[in-house]
């Protein structure tokens, strides 16, 4: 039988279907991520590259047609770069060990990649990531051309602005490497080796750079003269300029060995020399056991510019507000530089118009406008021609009760409604929680007194009281707000607490921002940023960059004016501190602080307590003053720190009075004006708005004859003194306040002292006869002039100068000196009176003072 057909509609087999095994599958994973990868990285960089707020590449940025050029206040030129800090080579001046030497330590490879070598790299990054920084760069030469000129700049934006981290450090290295490549396809090799060498720093003293500077600097060499060891010295230097500068071994108090350093450096590059086959072994031999110090130069001159420091600060600042680097891009700076009154502040730093109690004793200030916040001049310190990295104007230290007026006070006028009459209680108490009452400089608690005298006799524990009740209104981060629109520095600001109020806890400021902060008061409570850059014109393309300088309004003009009337009290209200000295025939408004050692000074044989810093700041309704006094951390390791002697010169109060004094001529000095909305309260002065309301907060009125008994003391009224059992203890005081220690009735005196009276004062070495003599005629021109001689120092009783005390002096004043100790959170505060006028004491050792101050007796109130 035939087979039976199919039906016709039967379907057809389906055909099977390859199964893709796990390995394919795993394959397309890793491709489908490595694509996406890859695209992902691709816009990732691009977006990196094309950022509108990153770097750009361009040759103007390279250009050495022009130099930058900085002029003062009055649009005179004081400052060209390339006369000063620079001086090109090509590349046909630079010898072939020089160039090898760079090659060997910097880039081995630098004629052969693209900018960007990439196994050098990629080792870089693995070290990077075994470490977790960025320590290693791997960065080629035109890489770091591009870092000089471009990348550096753009860091120290990002720094000011608070946005550099991890993050930006990645995105900053992808921009580097992509304008290296366009570098290197815009500019042949020789010119982007010329670009380097003549633009990288060498340690080379001041603002120096390029290699032609510092072949001279080291060597009085032109570059073209340089040996091997020279050169390969030059080439290890630029890692570490200034750690590797052996000359800094030469008047430096550090225990660094720096021409260790830079002998090391040198045999280092000179080893990679020969690695690389650039010299022979027995030339690598001779080079490496030369002597570097043999070669050096060591008869350095020093041009001395009056306007070094603050040129040095403009360039600084310039950097920040264009994100350009002037010594390489041209620029032209104009600024608020008054050139005399910078002129006098070298000429004070330099001893030739206040004295100093001795070679060590440093200081530090700045002068500035109160309307613009511009800074008109810097006193660096002493020694700033001879060591350019130490910049006492800007260097932060405690400023003591100087922070009163600024924090405890005057927005109390604003916050708590407080009139100028405000009676506080100045009571023992624990204040900030340390375990032990606030002390104040006297030792002692005088009730209820008024806000003048506890201003003028700068007691701590008012202000700890005041700054505590204005916390408790407004809050914490109110007041950190309040120090960073001041012009403190953020970490600063953000470690504000009540000790602040006395100069106490991590409360540290420069005499720029001291002198900064006071321009409120004269300037109608508002703050200007302090600066010194009035704009910038970018000499390529006549870009101009104005100052970003900041206004805050950070109390309001009636405070800024009832502040001004009890600040001017403390100058003239016959408190006897050395607030007194800057009287003048025109108003001076001021207030001095202290920090003291405490027991930190212990381990250099400092005494305990004694006094470490001393200010003074100062304003009129032009300028703002401020003053640092002391000894820097090279001669306190020493053991230098400021006794009575040194107080009673009261060398910071002398110079703020000569400054104002000066810069008289450039300012029309008044009384700060009364604005609307103050009104007469109680023989002092209210806001308008709290005036129906009244001063509520006030304590009950201050009666000196009350305070006296309840601090166990009898009153005098016919004398107006308070008579306390402190008066037995005056030898002890005497003692203890000046350093030495009191036991059993005798006072006995650190070594380097002697005892004078009751006192400690610094030993006299043994002088030459010809030192004598020059002395003793000294002594007799003095006593012939009615003064008397003590300390190396003429003092006159009676003197018309208000910068010697005015008529009623009778003796130098006492001082404003910080008592805090650890008990108060940091370094407290207070006020050590003078000996005034007709009441002085006859019986007063040379350089002591008894201190007095209105209607109460005090012995020693700097202890």
């Amino acid at each position: 039988m035939p087979d039976n057909p199919k039906p016709n509609n039967a379907a057809a087999p389906k055909p099977k279907r390859r199964k893709l095994d796990i390995w394919n599958k795993i394959a397309v994973c890793i491709l489908t991520l490595f694509l996406v990868g890859c695209i992902s990285v691709f816009f990732i960089l691009v977006n990196i590259i094309n950022d509108p707020e990153g770097m750009r590449f361009s040759q103007d940025g390279l250009s050495t047609l022009s130099n930058s050029r900085i002029f003062d206040g009055a649009g005179n030129l004081i400052f060209e770069f390339g006369d000063e800090i620079r001086e090109d080579v090509t590349y046909e001046q630079i010898p072939q060990s020089l160039v090898d030497a760079f090659l060997s330590i910097e880039d081995s490879r630098f004629f052969d990649h693209n900018g960007f070598d990439l196994p050098r790299f990629m080792a870089a990054g693995i070290a990077n990531l075994r470490s977790g920084g960025f320590a290693q760069g791997g960065s080629t030469l035109t890489m770091q051309m591009i870092d000089n000129a471009f990348t550096k700049n753009q860091e120290e934006k990002l720094t000011n602005e608070g946005k550099y981290n991890k993050l930006t450090q990645l995105k900053l290295k992808i921009q580097e490497i992509y304008l290296a490549l366009i570098a290197e396809q815009s500019i042949n090799k020789e010119d982007i080796f010329d670009f380097y060498v003549n633009r990288i720093w060498f340690g080379s003293g001041q603002n120096t750079r390029g290699v032609q500077k510092a072949a001279k600097y080291f060597f009085n060499k032109d570059v073209s003269e340089l040996n091997l060891g020279e050169a390969a010295f030059l080439a290890g230097a630029i890692n570490a300029p200034y750690n590797n500068n052996p000359l800094n071994n030469i008047d430096n108090g550090s225990e660094v060995d720096f021409l260790k350093a830079a002998t090391e450096r040198r045999n280092t590059t000179l080893r990679l020399m020969l690695q690389h086959g650039y010299i022979t072994e027995e030339e690598y031999e001779l080079a490496k056991n030369a002597r570097l110090e043999f070669a050096l130069q060591t008869n350095l001159t020093v041009k001395v510019d009056p306007n070094a420091a603050f040129i040095q600060q403009t360039i600084e600042e310039c950097k920040t507000l264009t994100g350009q680097d002037p010594s390489i891009i041209p620029m032209d700076i104009y600024t608020s530089l008054n050139q005399d009154v910078q002129k006098q502040a070298d000429e004070i730093c330099n001893g030739n118009i206040v004295p100093f109690p001795n070679e060590a004793f440093d200081v530090g200030f700045a002068v500035i406008d109160n309307a613009s916040g511009e800074i008109i001049a810097v006193g660096p310190g002493r020694n700033y021609h001879t060591n350019s990295e130490r910049d006492n104007s800007k260097d932060a230290r405690q400023p003591g009760s100087s922070m009163k007026p600024l924090l405890a006070y005057a927005p109390t006028f604003d916050i708590l409604g407080w009139a100028t009459t405000h009676t506080v209680q100045d009571v023992p108490k624990d204040y900030f929680t340390t375990g032990s009452n606030l002390q104040n400089s006297d030792r002692r608690y005088q009730g209820n007194m008024s806000l003048q005298d506890a201003l003028g006799v700068s007691k701590n524990t008012t202000a700890a009281a005041a700054m505590i009740d204005l916390v408790k209104d407004t809050g914490l981060d109110y007041w950190k707000e309040y120090c960073r629109k001041l012009g403190y520095r953020e970490d600063v600001a953000n470690d504000f607490v009540e000790q602040y109020a006395i100069g106490g806890a991590n409360m540290f400021a420069s005499p720029i921002e001291q002198a900064s902060a006071y321009t409120i008061f004269g300037n109608k409570g508002q703050h200007v940023d302090a600066h010194r850059i009035r704009k910038v014109v970018r000499r390529s393309d006549q870009a101009e960059f104005a100052s970003n300088a900041q206004t805050n309004e950070l109390i309001s003009e009636q405070a800024a004016f009832m502040m001004s009337t009890l600040l001017e009290k403390v100058v003239t209200g016959g408190y006897n501190n050395y607030n007194q000295i800057l009287a003048s025939s025109y108003p001076v408004y001021a207030k001095s602080g202290t920090s003291d050692w405490a027991d930190d000074g212990l381990q250099y044989g400092i005494p305990l307590g004694v006094v470490k810093d001393e200010w003074s700041c100062a304003y009129t309704s032009q300028f703002s003053v401020s003053v640092w006094s002391g000894y820097t951390s090279k001669y306190q390791q020493q053991g230098y720190y400021i006794d009575i002697a040194q107080l009673n010169m009261a060398t910071a109060f002398h110079i703020s009075h000569y400054l104002l004094d000066y810069c008289q001529q450039y300012g029309n000095y008044h009384a700060i004006e009364r604005p609307d909305g103050v009104s007469d309260y109680r023989g002092g002065y209210i806001k308008t708005e709290f005036v129906n309301r009244g001063d509520t907060s006030s304590a009950p009125v201050y009666d000196p004859s009350t305070a006296c008994a309840a601090n166990g003391g009898t009153w005098d009224d016919e004398a107006g003194l308070c008579i306390t059992k402190q008066e037995e203890n005056t030898d002890e005081n005497a003692c203890v306040g000046s350093g030495g220690t009191w036991d059993g009735g005798a006072c006995s005196c650190p070594e380097g002292y002697e005892l004078n009276g009751n006192a400690c004062v610094a030993a006299e070495e043994e002088k030459p006869d010809e030192d004598k003599d020059n002395e003793q005629a000294a002594i007799d021109e003095c006593v012939n002039n009615g003064g008397t001689y003590a300390n190396g120092v003429c003092i006159y009783d009676t003197v018309d100068d208000p910068s010697q005390g005015g008529d009623n002096q009778g003796g130098n004043p006492g001082g404003d000196v910080n008592q805090g100790g650890d008990n108060q959170g940091g370094n407290g505060n207070g006020n050590a009176n003078g000996n005034g006028g007709n009441n002085g004491n006859p019986d007063v050792p040379a350089g002591l003072v008894f201190p007095r101050f209105k209607g109460f007796f005090n012995l020693f109130s700097w202890l």
